[in-house]
């Protein structure tokens, strides 16, 4: 058999430095925010070219404080990919929003452009980007289109940490 992914073996080269981080985290005895947590919000939002950076528990948890942060109304629409992880779905619903799914671009699986134009309806308010696999979609498609409309855009990451599209990290296109 041929194994597919070992995580132990592709992060051991990072073990003494990850049982030390985790060590100074344990000594510190704040699990939860505290210095770590805030260190880590500047490093990541300097990383990303950002202001600001927030940690949470989870993806599911990034992208519900997304979407309400944006305040839409029950049942506004938000175009999404179809191939998804079922998380940014349970978010939308979670948030009371319809999700309209929009098809991927068969070259990198993330949502194509025009596949997002195809969606568009009078209750549309916002589209959900997924990078996948390392690669950003098509901002320089995406958000010109999306302004065009004044359409939120709300990018997950999740997968792309650190990825860039044309010399530009996600978040830096605005």
């Amino acid at each position: 058999m041929i194994e597919y992914e070992n995580l132990g073996k592709a992060n051991e080269p990072f073990f003494d430095s990850l049982n030390k981080a985790f060590e100074n985290v344990l000594r510190s005895g704040w699990y939860i925010l505290g210095n770590h947590v805030k260190a880590f919000e500047k490093d990541f939002a300097m990383y990303c070219g950002t202001s600001y950076s927030c940690g949470v528990a989870s993806g599911l948890d990034a992208l519900l404080l997304s979407l309400k942060v944006c305040s839409f109304k029950e049942g506004t629409e938000v175009i999404v990919p179809s191939n998804t992880y079922i998380v940014t779905i349970l978010a939308m619903l979670h948030a009371g929003l319809k999700p309209a799914l929009a098809e991927p671009d068969i070259l990198t699986y993330n949502i194509h452009p025009i596949k997002i134009e195809e969606k568009i309806t009078s209750r549309t308010r916002a589209i959900l980007v997924v990078h996948l696999y390392g690669k950003l979609c098509v901002m320089d498609r995406i958000l010109p289109f999306a302004r065009n409309k004044n359409l939120k855009v709300i990018e997950d990451c999740a997968q792309a940490h650190g990825a860039s599209f044309k010399n530009k990290k996600s978040r830096q296109f605005w």
